[in-house]
C-alpha cells in the first residue's frame, strides 16, 4: 500500500470526527477546541507490538483496538479525567497486505471514537519485512474538575483501604496470546464515578496491566508506604491459582486506595477491598493466612 493512498483514505473519514476537532488530519498539526474552564492537559502514551501484546498474524483490527483501550485505561487511572483525543504512529512491515493495514487503522479510529477520544493525527512508516507490525498511541485528556486533585500513585496514605475493580487473572493465554485483553472495557466510567462519589477520600490509583502485586508496588514506592495485600480477599478469575493470577498481568482493572466507606459496586462493576496501607518502606507484603512475604516485583514485564 502506498503511504499517500492510505492517508487519503484516512482523510476521507474526517467528516466523522466531532465538531470539537477544528482542524482534522491532513495538515502538519490537528487542532481541537477546548472548554473555556480547561487549564490542564493530561497526556499518556502506550504501544502495541504484534507478537508481544497481540498474537502474530491475528486480526489487525484487534491490535488497533487494544492500542486505544490501553491508553483509555491510563486515563481511567487518574479518576478525575476524561479523554480528549488520540494520535497514532504505526510501523508497517514492507509487503503487508493493504486490507490488513486498513483493518489496523479502522480498529484505531472506531475505538477512539467510541471512547470520545477521536484519532486526530499520527504517522505511518514502512519498516523491514522481517519486523513486527506495531503502533504507538498518544492520548490527550482533560480533568473533569480542574479544581480537584488527580488520583496519582503518590497519594496513598497510611490506614487507607486498598481496593480493586472486577476480577484478577486469566486475561490472556500464554500459549495462544488470546483472551479478554484483546477487547476489554477500560474502567473509565467506574473511575469517574469513584471520583464523584468519594471526592477527596479517593487517594492513589493505578490501572492493573503488569500484575496486581507489581502495580500495587508502584503505588507503595511512589507513596513511600507499605501495602498489605490480603490474598484471600482478591477476586480471582475462575480456574486460576491466586498467586499466579496476581502476577499474570493484562487485567486492565483499577487498583486504588481510599479512606472511609467505598461502594461495593459502581457502573455494574464489583469493587473489592483487598488490603490496607501501612507505614513502611515502599513494598507490597503478600498476606497469605499467617504467612507474610514481600511480593512487590511479581508481575509481567513488557520488555523481555
Amino acid at each position: 500500500m502506498r503511504e499517500f493512498d492510505l492517508l487519503n483514505r484516512v482523510f476521507a473519514q474526517n467528516t466523522s470526527l466531532p465538531a470539537s476537532v477544528t482542524l482534522p488530519p491532513g495538515d502538519d498539526m490537528a487542532a481541537m477546541r477546548l472548554a473555556l474552564h480547561t487549564s490542564t492537559i493530561l497526556a499518556a502514551a502506550d504501544s502495541v507490538v504484534e507478537g508481544r501484546h497481540t498474537p502474530l498474524g491475528g486480526d489487525a483490527y484487534a491490535m488497533g483496538r487494544k492500542a486505544i483501550l490501553r491508553n483509555v485505561s491510563d486515563v481511567a487511572a487518574m479518576a478525575n479525567a476524561q479523554p480528549l483525543a488520540t494520535l497514532a504512529c504505526a510501523m508497517i512491515p514492507a509487503g503487508t497486505d493493504e486490507a490488513r493495514v486498513w483493518r489496523l487503522f479502522e480498529g484505531l479510529r472506531e475505538t477512539a471514537l467510541a471512547w470520545n477520544a477521536p484519532l486526530i493525527g499520527g504517522d505511518t512508516t514502512v519498516v523491514g519485512a522481517e519486523s513486527a507490525m506495531s503502533v504507538a498511541v498518544t492520548i490527550l485528556a482533560t480533568p473533569l474538575d480542574c479544581n480537584a486533585a488527580l488520583a496519582t500513585r503518590t497519594a496513598a496514605r497510611v490506614d487507607d483501604g486498598v481496593y480493586v475493580t472486577g476480577s484478577i487473572g486469566g486475561a490472556w493465554d500464554r500459549a495462544t496470546g488470546l483472551g479478554r485483553h484483546l477487547d476489554f472495557t477500560p474502567r473509565l466510567r467506574v473511575a469517574q464515578e469513584l471520583f464523584r462519589t468519594l471526592g477527596s477520600r479517593l487517594h492513589a490509583m493505578i490501572d492493573v496491566s503488569d500484575g496486581l502485586a507489581q502495580d500495587l508496588g508502584h503505588i507503595a514506592r511512589s507513596s513511600s508506604v507499605t501495602i498489605d495485600l490480603e490474598l484471600a480477599r482478591v477476586p480471582i478469575a475462575s480456574g486460576w491459582n491466586p498467586r499466579d493470577a496476581i502476577a499474570h498481568g493484562e487485567d486492565y482493572e483499577l487498583a486504588f486506595t481510599a479512606v472511609g466507606e467505598v461502594p461495593a459496586m459502581l457502573e455494574g462493576v464489583a469493587i473489592t477491598r483487598i488490603g490496607v496501607v501501612t507505614s513502611g518502606e515502599g513494598v507490597v507484603i503478600l498476606v497469605d493466612g499467617a504467612h507474610r512475604e514481600r511480593s512487590t516485583n511479581a508481575g509481567w514485564e513488557h520488555v523481555a
